[in-house]
């Protein structure tokens, strides 16, 4: 069937004359002049305007200290800012430069108004961590361009009808004043990003809303004796800057979804190269630097040390990500039971730590009764030996290891209670390379210690005594998870230093608690490093 081109023409023009029928009937049902009076009205500068933009924005940037998305719709229902910006696009559709200026001056004054109330309040805050919600108007994208849109369609729409202009206001509120309290925080902690991509953001809703309200009063009818060339010159003004916000706002929206994209490919990826069925990812980071490879931060529990294993996933993510990738790989070797049995020790066998051990012990069991000499002692030692004090007439030794990557402070541990089982009448000591001590874990909300962290904790007492340290610090950390937001969070973290410093002065080593909770950045860093980062205590050399 061919295409008849002259009845499409047609069929077009048709549609055209019944829309602008359409809307001549929408029009001559609105009383123009007092809708743009009202408007005038609103938008005009008083003292309950610029009252009202304070304590809006004083209780928006509280709210979002707290991550308290409640506080801040309450801080929506009182803001004043649905007044100007109505007038800004009325005077844009009707072609008032006076007006205009008026609704920009009157903004502008909200403006700095609000963001002065947002750093004094910041920069006198004990609380100056960022939080998910500042974190969310950052970084803007098409579809916060979309939500201002709507809003302004929906604040032209409630204005012309003279209905609901209460309950848009709000929505128009919510897409302008957290920007403005997050600039105010930006601006109050020195980050120029935070600041420049909330007033971004801020910039992009307030010209969204103001010329989404110009496009409707215009199909209403506002404006129209100003001819079809005012027309044209408006549509394209409109058309142009929704242009120039789309293009950067649609390429931010394209990062995101690839970086939440990249993320769970990453996170599916990980464990590809562990054969061990109990293998789990401890923490994982992704970040994304411009112009540079993406890079992946990771922590992997397992069983199996598997050599190659950043490098083949080097190569497969690479392959999936379509960019180059930077991993830095740790594999941590877990011994889910921590009991010292020789049988759980043989089960170990398979791995890459564990089997030249076994090996010594079998030939060890073998030659029982001739291990008592310096040679067969040094012979029996399954690693490398940076230096050793044997005394063969005292029957003491103190083994001093060489530093090994794939050794672990509870691998040496046991490998000491496998030569002291083989030489009963020997008093052997062997010193682990010294090396950062394992986080102590602790369960959500609680500050005793669980049964896998008391044996965190005694290989740790064991490595510090065979190292000769006498004074340590021991740091707690609390998280921000669920129910904690509730209690003292510097308390808790404390608790739990507190709690692992008495175990170690019960081993004959002083220690000072520390309690670490207000880090700046924590709530940021949780979403990379996740919350059992946050649960735990830290313990090193004392200052």
């Amino acid at each position: 069937m061919a295409f008849d081109k002259t009845n499409a023409v047609e069929s077009l023009d048709t549609w055209r004359r019944q829309a602008r029928v359409f809307f001549k009937r929408l029009g001559r049902k609105i009383d123009h002049e007092a809708v743009v009076d009202h408007a005038c009205e609103e938008g005009q500068i008083s003292g309950r305007y610029a009252f009202m933009a304070v304590m809006s924005c004083a209780i928006a940037t509280l709210g979002l200290l707290l991550s308290s998305p409640a506080v801040i719709i309450g801080a929506m229902l009182i803001s004043p800012l649905m007044g100007p910006i109505m007038l800004m696009g009325f005077s844009l559709s009707i072609l008032d430069l006076a007006a205009l200026r008026r609704a920009i001056f009157t903004m502008a004054l909200g403006v700095l108004a609000a963001v002065t109330i947002s750093f004094l309040i910041v920069r006198l805050s004990p609380l100056t961590e960022i939080t998910p919600e500042i974190i969310a108007r950052t970084r803007p994208n098409f579809f916060d361009l979309l939500v201002a849109i709507f809003s302004g369609l929906a604040g032209g729409y409630a204005v012309i009808q003279r209905k609901g202009e209460t309950i848009v206001g709000v929505a128009i509120a919510t897409a302008l004043m957290p920007p403005l309290a997050v600039t105010g925080y930006g601006l109050a902690v020195g980050s120029m990003a935070v600041a420049g991509g909330s007033f971004f953001l801020f910039m992009t809703n307030l010209l969204a809303i103001a010329l989404s309200v110009t496009v409707l009063s215009r199909l209403y009818g506002f404006g129209a004796d100003h001819g079809s060339r005012s027309t044209m010159f408006q549509s394209a003004m409109v058309l142009t800057v929704f242009a120039a916000l789309s293009l950067p706002l649609g390429i931010a929206l394209r990062d995101i979804a690839y970086e939440a994209t990249a993320i769970n490919t990453v996170k599916d990826a990980l464990l590809d190269p562990f054969d061990d069925n109990e293998a789990r990812i401890s923490d994982v980071s992704v970040q994304f630097p411009k112009r540079e490879d993406i890079r992946v931060d990771a922590t992997i529990l397992t069983r199996t040390r598997v050599p190659d294993a950043a490098s083949q996933l080097t190569a497969e993510l690479t392959k999936r990500l379509g960019r180059p990738v930077d991993i830095n790989l740790g594999q941590v070797l877990i011994n889910e039971d921590k009991t010292l049995e020789a049988e759980a020790f043989l089960r170990m066998a398979d791995t890459s730590i564990a089997a030249p051990l076994r090996a010594e012990i079998s030939r060890l069991q073998t030659f029982g009764e001739l291990r008592q000499t310096e040679t067969e002692l040094r012979a029996a030692i399954p690693f490398e030996l940076a230096a050793a004090d044997i005394n063969a007439d005292a029957k003491t030794a103190t083994l001093m290891a060489a530093p090994h990557d794939g050794l672990s402070i509870s691998a040496y541990r046991t490998m000491e209670a496998g030569l002291q089982t083989n030489f009963p009448e020997w008093k052997i000591r062997l010193v682990p390379p010294v090396s950062e001590l394992p986080l102590i874990n602790f369960d959500n909300g609680e500050a005793i210690l669980s049964p896998a962290g008391e044996a965190v904790l005694g290989e740790s007492i064991w490595a510090l005594q065979h190292w000769s340290v006498t004074n340590v610090e021991t740091v707690g950390y609390a998280s921000t998870a669920g129910e904690l937001r509730r209690f003292d969070n510097q308390t808790l973290a404390y608790r739990r230093a507190a709690a692992v410093a008495e175990r170690l002065t019960q081993a004959g080593i002083a220690a000072t608690p520390i309690g670490e909770y207000r880090a700046y950045r924590q709530t940021a860093d949780e979403k990379q490093l996740g919350y059992q980062r946050f649960q735990t205590v830290l313990i090193r050399p004392g200052s």
